[in-house]
C-alpha cells in the first residue's frame, strides 16, 4: 500500500511567509526585514537604480532599500495577491504602494521568490515592473 507524505516543512515555510506579509498588510514591514538572515542573496532584476545582487542584509539596505527611502515619503502598504510554497522556496505575489516626497504615489506589482531555510529568508529574488523604478529616479 502507498501512503501519500505530507512535506511538514513546506508548511511551516508557507506559513512563515503567509504571517510575514500579513502582518505587512497590516502596516508592519519591519517583520519581514528582521526574517532576512544577515548572509542573504537579494537579486533584483532588471536595469535600474537599485537592481543587481546584494550579499547581505547591510549590503542590501545600503544599496537598495535606503535609495528608496529617499525618494519615499512613508511606508509601503502591501496586498498579498498570491503564494505559492514548494519545499524551502515561497512565491510571492504582492501589490505595494508607496507614498512619493514629490507628491503622488508609487505604485508596483511584485513577484519575490524567497529561499527560507531555519525559519530565515536566505534568499530572494525580486520581480517587478522596472520602468516604474527608473521613473522614480529619473
Amino acid at each position: 500500500m502507498t501512503y501519500l507524505s505530507f512535506d511538514w516543512r513546506r508548511m511551516e515555510v508557507r506559513e512563515l511567509a503567509a504571517n510575514l506579509f500579513s502582518t505587512w498588510e497590516a502596516g508592519d514591514s519591519s517583520v519581514f526585514f528582521k526574517a532576512l538572515a544577515d548572509d542573504v542573496q537579494w537579486t533584483a532584476i532588471g536595469t535600474t537604480p537599485i537592481s543587481g545582487v546584494s550579499h547581505s542584509k547591510s549590503e542590501y539596505l545600503t544599496k537598495t532599500y535606503e535609495p528608496l527611502l529617499k525618494v519615499f515619503n512613508g511606508p509601503t502598504s502591501c496586498r498579498l495577491k498570491r503564494l505559492m510554497a514548494d519545499g524551502d522556496l515561497v512565491t510571492v505575489e504582492w501589490h505595494g504602494e508607496t507614498p512619493l516626497s514629490k507628491g503622488g504615489t508609487y505604485v508596483n506589482d511584485y513577484c519575490w521568490v524567497l529561499r527560507v531555510k531555519d525559519e530565515k529568508i536566505v534568499e530572494v529574488t525580486g520581480y517587478f515592473d522596472t520602468a516604474s523604478v527608473n521613473a522614480l529616479f529619473s
